[in-house]
Order: structure tokens, then sequence, then C-alpha cells
């Protein structure tokens, strides 16, 4: 259902809540933004750990000890796919023109950070800033995250509807939404939609308890919600955290129940060819729920995130079918925002791995007697380093078919310090924000 028909609905729509995403309150200041190249920006990070070897090198299997090369990634990276010892589900691509020729593709990015743990990984790809945490610690970070630097510098004001978290559902990413930054915080935070909470297992049909909560129901909540607000001196609406409009509230819960439905009657669109349902993991999962997302209510920020590529630490033949089936829904995505009559031509795409993975194989083999790769401390193991970034959008913003190599006199150049602060500069707002919370720098060389 489009967001006119939300509209609609909202006065009629049920009252109640859900699990998620989170709700966010208005009123907040705004500074004066800069120029923006685009009003749109999709976010995708490959979580998991992505080997450069497996991606932007193509050598496939070459590191097994197999002499067979090839390009898993044909969507998004140019180069001729495996012809021997296929390990994977091939799918044809879905891209007439791979999208490192509708954009540019910086091939050797430096993970700056700590210990390349998940948590460290994405937080340091959400907030753009070097800092050291526990070991996959959920809380909410020091510094702000990029949504919060969108949200509260962007001018007129935006609301939460033009940030979205999109994920598959891993444990660290729901904190990462907002920060604790005294200056930032839940006023300035995404909606968090975890797509496993809201789907269940792929293609099984088993949904949780928001698929299972009925609209009657609602009434019910509300009243209990009334009863316990009654006997507190506040009510829910001044409690900290983040709250959407009345308006949007009934928006999104139309949304989370019609989408619900639909793909329990296996009508939703999803980034696998036939729609076979039958083939779909969490990574496929993330990317059709942020396409709903993107094509019902436009947002101008959303970042999407995959981990089915952490599979590589058990089974590396796994890992290969996760990459191939998460390059195809990348582009699946991207096909899908050119034919939006809002997206089109007005979206700028980044796509960056979390960090790394070791060079040499843990102990493990799989049921092809293929090894198995950790990400160890890169002082342990320096290929861990080793990213890429990938800049798509429209020919007369972004520069096409460029690939940018390691600096001459400096080959961690180029860092996943870069992309947030390449976003804020998308988005007009990079001049607003201090370099010591925003120490990146922008990816000049793949704008117009």
């Amino acid at each position: 259902m489009k967001r006119r028909n939300f509209i609609k609905k909202a006065g009629l729509a049920a009252a109640g809540t859900v699990g998620i995403p989170y709700i966010l309150p208005t009123g907040r200041l705004f500074a004066a933004t800069g120029t923006r190249l685009v009003n749109h920006v999709v976010y995708v990070l490959f979580a998991g750990g992505l080997r450069i070897q497996e991606s932007v090198e193509q050598r496939y299997l070459a590191d097994q000890g197999l002499a067979t090369e090839g390009n898993v990634m044909n969507n998004m990276l140019e180069g001729a796919a495996p012809t021997s010892n296929i390990i994977y589900d091939q799918f044809a691509p879905i891209l007439s023109q791979p999208l490192s020729k509708q954009g540019t593709l910086f091939k050797n990015v430096h993970y700056q950070g700590p210990y390349p743990n998940h948590y460290n990984g994405h937080a340091i790809a959400i907030t753009g800033n070097n800092f050291r945490t526990g070991i996959n610690n959920p809380v909410n970070p020091d510094v702000p995250t990029v949504f919060e630097y969108y949200r509260k510098h962007s001018d007129p004001a935006k609301s939460a509807m033009n940030a979205w978290w999109v994920s598959n559902g891993q444990g660290t990413d729901r904190s990462l939404n907002y920060s604790k930054h005294i200056d930032y915080g839940a006023q300035y935070g995404a909606n968090f939609l975890n797509s496993a909470e809201l789907f269940g297992d792929a293609g099984l049909n088993q949904f949780n308890a928001i698929a299972a909560f009925h609209p009657n129901e609602a009434q019910m909540v509300r009243e209990v919600r009334q009863l316990l607000n009654s006997n507190f001196q506040v009510d829910e609406s001044q409690l900290p955290g983040i709250f959407n409009s009345a308006q949007d509230k009934e928006l999104i819960k139309s949304f989370i129940f019609d989408k619900v439905s639909e793909f329990s009657n296996q009508s939703i669109d999803i980034p696998i060819p036939s729609n076979d349902y039958s083939q779909l993991n969490g990574d496929l999962r993330a990317l059709s729920t942020a396409w709903q997302v993107l094509d019902t209510f436009t947002p101008e920020l959303l970042v999407v995130n995959t981990n089915n590529l952490d599979a590589c630490h058990s089974n590396f033949t796994r890992y290969i079918d996760n990459l191939h089936k998460a390059d195809y829904a990348v582009g699946w995505l991207w096909d899908k925002i050119q034919s939006h009559p809002v997206l089109a031509n007005d979206t700028i795409m980044v796509c960056m791995p979390e960090h790394g993975r070791n060079e040499v194989t843990n102990s493990i083999r799989d049921i092809n007697d293929l090894g198995a790769y950790d990400h160890s401390d890169t002082e342990v193991d320096a290929n861990t380093r080793k990213m890429f970034t990938l800049v798509v959008g429209p020919s007369d913003k972004v520069v096409q078919d460029l690939q940018v190599g390691p600096h001459p006199s400096d080959p961690t150049y180029y860092s996943n310090l870069d992309t947030v602060a390449t976003i804020a500069h998308v988005l007009g707002i990079k001049d607003q924000i201090s370099d010591s919370l925003l120490p990146g720098r922008v990816l000049s060389e793949a704008f117009i």
C-alpha cells in the first residue's frame, strides 16, 4: 500500500503500539545546511566480514588451492563469473550494467578501528568515528550516528519517517540508531525495523507476536496503557526515547500489518528470481524490507544491514552462496529504485563491508572440503583491515565507471571512517558537523 493510502487510513486505524520500530518525538533546533547532491541516500552494509579476495579481487577458490577464479558479485562488479567448481546457486545478473560502471569503486579501503568484531565494525560504519569498545558490546555509542547528524542538521526539519535503520536482527544493531552524546541522542534517532522480527524465519511463514497481533486487540492494549499511565506522574509521551507523531505511528502500524500479510501470502516483492521463497535467507529478507520502506515512505536516509556472510567462520561454501545472493539483492534494490517516480535519478547508494576477514583459514572444513575464515585481531592478520567502498548514483552527480586504487603516497588513505562523512556531504550537512565528531574525509573522487 502506498503512502497516500496510508494517510487516508491513518485516522481509521485502531490505536495501539507494536514493538518495532521505535517511536520518536518532534521539536528541535536546526542549523543551516549546504547544497545537497541528491535527496535520498541508501547505505548498504555487508556485515559479518567480507574478504577482499572473494569480492573485488575476484579470486573465488584460488586461495583454497583450486585453480578457479571469477566474479561471484556480477551485479556490483565487472568481471566474468567462474566457469568451473561451481559451489553456489548462480543467478543471472539482474542489471544490464554492473554497479561499478554506474559509479565509483574504491578498491583499497582501510579498516580503522579496534578488534574487528561485529559491534565495532557496525558502530564505526554508522558513526564515522573511531572508538574502542568491549567485545560485541550492544550499547548506544558515545558519538552520534549518521541518523542523528541527518535529523539534527537538516533544514527544514526532518521527521523520523525520513530516517530508517533496517536490520536482519543481529543483537548489536538495535543499539545503533542513536547515541548517548549530550548534543544528539534519541530525539534525533531513526526508526529501527528488524526484518527477522517482522517476517519470522524466511520462507517458513513462522511469525512472531508482531505478526500474530490482530488490530482488534489494539483497544485492549490502549486501555492497559491508559491504566498504567494513570498510575504514574508521566505518560509514555514524556518518557525518554524515540517517538513518532500519532499519525506517523498509525502509518507504520498499517505498513507492518500489510507487509506481514503480503509476506504470509507470498505476494511481497523479494530479491530472488521468479520470487522463489524457498531460497530466501536473512540478507534477502532485509533487502526486501528495505525496498518496502523505500517504496512506501521514500525516506531521505535508509541504512540496511546484512549479516549472513558470517557463515564464513565455519562454512565457506555457504559464505560464497550468501555473497552471491546479497549481490543479486543489491542489484535488485537499485533496479527497483530506478523505476520509482520519486527515487529515480535522486538517490545515491553507498555499499561497504563492516570489515574484512583473515588471509589464512582456520581448521574447519565444509562439505566441499573448503577452509573457513575468521576475522581475528588485526594485529594477527592484517587482511581483516582490507575493505572496499562503492558509490553509485546519477551520472550528473556521481563519476561513472571509475575505479580508485590505493593512494600513491598512503595505502591507508581511504578508510571506513569516510563513509558517514561522504553521506553527510551528499545530504548537504557536512559543514555543520565538528571534525572531532566526524574525522573521516569525503570521498570526493566519486562526485562530479
